[in-house]
């Protein structure tokens, strides 16, 4: 946490404890209970830690510099002149209650104090604390890895002042960078309460029919809309401990819940863990990997002999038929409604998790929306409980649901009955949802400032288009040229529309934005077709191609009007030449950019060469007031350099 907040630009301090004794290297060190190297090495451990941590932790090494580490004893009158405070200690009441004594004697009032709790109660934390402290009291529960994990679950206290969480969202969506979700004070807040049970509803149903690992893992991954890691090798990173500890809370804590016995693990699981099989962390979990005649092969467990043994690929029609299908919802739903052991599956755990999940409005949190917005930053779905219920048919699935003996909510039963056959729905170029209390449509709310390409073009802001791109009006008298080909690869639609979209700005826009909503910004060119057009030795049609290819990033170039790039994701290749042609280039902070042909043996055709070579070089030819041109330059080093990052990407 404290890396992304140096990350962002926040000076940062970061304390901790201090240890009770010298260790044997601490002492060859020369070191003594009174050396501040010894009182500060968990948080200096703890930043050198994240500077070697992979995925790396900070945006760029240098960010460390705006973490000040300190220690609890020493340094705690530093918090006087903090505005939030954030406690990130070891889940345990009576520890952070300490903590919270401690941070009490030096807050000044309206300082933000917030913990990072992954499920204590606030009223049990906030016990025989101050009125100061209770008002200005929230947790903020950043999820792991902070960098790359968009969510923050935010709970307010029973005194907390009205204030204090527009205050955290202000800060933590335009700097920190985080999605918002507005959880309820319960255990596991929302989306470890829903991620949770999903997970081990798929536990239950592969020993229910006879399914192995591997299999469920294929069968709730990308198919699905969920991450490659799938079910058990997610667990695996998290740690099978960690999974257990946040079951065991909901267990504890939800006693009202009427699923509150699947929160109970099987006995496999205890046995697992009593055999240490927690996952990365021991080396062996649900996986292991091993060298076999010289090559690394990854081995699953079989849950009834706790023995590992090879994968087995899981061989089912109806996830080969769904996988055929484009766009996550149209497999989904063939998988849903399929009669064979994988359709079985995800039937099964699909509802479950939909009914748990509708069950639990307004106890967890106040709309769908929250519900949705929390699976799909905290565990990367791709669609949350809802979006995912519409994708497979709301009434289609209920009649089957009945069919099979669910019991579904009532709210859900009164949402058909009243003929809104979906949860989401767009009018008027607005996405909106239904609002439970008010048993309507609401619109779904928009941070300001934010563009929505999808609802522009419903309000006629379209002014030209092809399959491969769109250029749209997004007020202010700005164009927006956006790519939805396939991984949005540059292509002869995306280039037409590229020089058709500088002709209309050049005429009637005071300027040109180059974005879109796609996970990637571009992949770049199709190197398919320039490896068909080499094997067909289509020359003269590869040089017309790369030649419209440059023609069209120089209109760029050269525009008379400014043209901004905003890449996110990763923009290679030709996606990188593009960002390279336009006036400034607006990066998210996770953007993956270079020119990579030369791994596949080509150059960079779109001009990225030149413009690698332009960079390098044009500070040279500098000439200062009063300066002298230099006379001889010696530019290969500089040539050089340009190729050699071309070369490595």
């Amino acid at each position: 946490i404290a890396a992304q907040l140096a990350n962002v630009g926040l000076e940062t301090i970061l304390l901790d404890i201090v240890l009770p004794q010298l260790s044997d290297d601490d002492k060859k060190k020369g070191l003594t209970p009174e050396s501040k190297e010894f009182r500060n090495k968990l948080a200096a451990n703890g930043v050198q830690g994240a500077l070697k941590s992979r995925p790396a932790s900070f945006y760029l090494p240098e960010n460390s510099k705006r973490i000040t580490i300190g220690n609890m004893e020493d340094d705690l009158n530093r918090l006087k002149e903090v505005q939030w405070i954030i406690e990130v200690v070891v889940e345990r009441l009576d520890i952070k209650k300490i903590v919270f004594e401690k941070l009490e004697s030096v807050m000044t009032p309206g300082t933000l104090i917030t913990s990072n709790t992954s499920g204590i109660p606030a009223k049990a934390m906030l016990d025989g604390r101050s009125e100061n402290f209770r008002k200005h009291f929230a947790i903020t529960h950043f999820f792991n890895p902070p960098r790359y994990m968009k969510l923050l679950e935010i709970v307010p206290g029973p005194d907390t002042l009205p204030e204090v969480v527009p205050t955290l969202v202000e800060v933590c969506e335009k700097i920190v960078g985080k999605g918002i979700v507005y959880a309820k004070d319960t255990p596991n807040f929302v989306a470890n309460r829903i991620g949770i049970y999903s997970m081990l509803c798929c536990i239950r149903a592969m020993m229910d029919l006879g399914l192995t690992i591997e299999a469920v893992d294929e069968l709730t991954g990308p198919v699905v809309g969920h991450p490659k890691s799938a079910s058990f090798r997610t667990a695996d990173l998290v740690g099978l401990d960690t999974i257990i500890h946040v079951a065991n809370n909901v267990y504890e804590g939800a006693v009202g819940d009427e699923k509150r016995e699947m929160f109970q693990m099987p006995d496999f699981i205890k046995q697992m863990t009593e055999k240490k099989l927690l996952g990365d962390k021991t080396k062996q979990g649900f996986y292991k990997r091993v060298e076999e005649n010289g090559k690394k092969v990854i081995l699953s467990i079989d849950y009834k002999s706790l023995q590992y043994k090879p994968q087995q690929k899981a061989k089912f029609a109806s996830l080969e038929a769904a996988k055929s299908i484009p766009g996550t919802a149209g497999k989904m739903k063939a998988l849903y409604f399929a009669d064979d052991l994988a359709g079985q599956f995800s039937f099964r755990t699909l509802s479950d998790m939909l009914v748990y999940s509708a069950r639990r409005i307004p106890e967890i949190a106040d709309d769908i929306v929250n519900v949705d917005n929390a699976m799909k930053w905290g565990f990367a779905w791709k669609m949350g409980p809802f979006e995912a219920w519409d994708a497979v048919g709301v009434e289609g699935s209920v009649a089957k649901m009945k069919k099979a003996g669910y019991e579904i909510p009532g709210w859900v039963q009164d949402m058909l009955a009243a003929g809104k056959k979906s949860f989401y729905k767009r009018e008027g170029g607005a996405l909106l949802f239904y609002d439970i209390p008010s048993k309507d449509y609401k619109p779904v709310p928009v941070k300001a400032g934010v563009i929505l390409l999808p609802s522009l073009k419903e309000r006629k802001k379209l002014i030209a288009g092809n399959k491969g791109a769109s250029l749209v009006d997004i007020g202010d008298g700005v164009a927006c040229l956006e790519f939805h080909s396939k991984m949005n690869a540059l292509g002869d639609d995306i280039i037409n529309m590229v020089v058709k979209s500088a002709d209309i700005v050049s005429k009637d826009f005071l300027g040109l934005v180059i974005a879109n909503h796609g996970e990637n910004f571009s992949v770049g060119a199709n190197i398919a077709l320039v490896l068909f057009a080499a094997q067909e030795e289509e020359w003269d049609d590869l040089e017309w191609a790369i030649k419209t290819f440059q023609d069209s990033f120089m209109k760029l170039k050269y525009l008379d009007k400014p043209v901004v790039a905003a890449p996110a994701g990763m923009a290679l290749g030709g996606g990188c030449e593009i960002c390279l042609a336009s006036d400034r280039v607006r990066f998210a902070a996770e953007t993956y950019m270079g020119l990579v042909e030369v791994g596949v043996g080509l150059l960079p055709a779109g001009g990225g060469c030149k413009e690698m070579l332009i960079r390098t070089t044009e500070h040279l030819f500098e000439v200062p007031p009063g300066g002298v041109y230099p006379k001889q330059i010696e530019l290969m080093p500089y040539v050089a350099r340009a190729f050699e990052t071309i070369a490595l990407a």
